[in-house]
């Protein structure tokens, strides 16, 4: 099983408690999954904040230029 190097503490404590590599692949997907739900949800928050500005975002995105 392929694994990144954030992933060896999730893989070695689920490895200790008797996962097999079957669950343990599947375990790993949905927490990528929810990792990636996480962040999303973080930079909503922060935009709905005001600490983050989603027209900086785009501009961005678009290369543009700030202003």
């Amino acid at each position: 099983m392929a694994e990144s190097e954030s992933q060896t503490p999730l893989i070695q404590f689920l490895t200790d408690r008797g996962y097999t590599e079957a669950e343990i692949a599947k375990i790993s997907a949905h927490m990528a999954a929810y990792d990636l739900r996480m962040q999303s949800d973080a930079v909503f928050d922060s935009i709905g904040g005001g600490s983050l500005s989603i027209d900086e975002i785009i501009r961005q995105a678009l290369g543009e230029q700030s202003e």
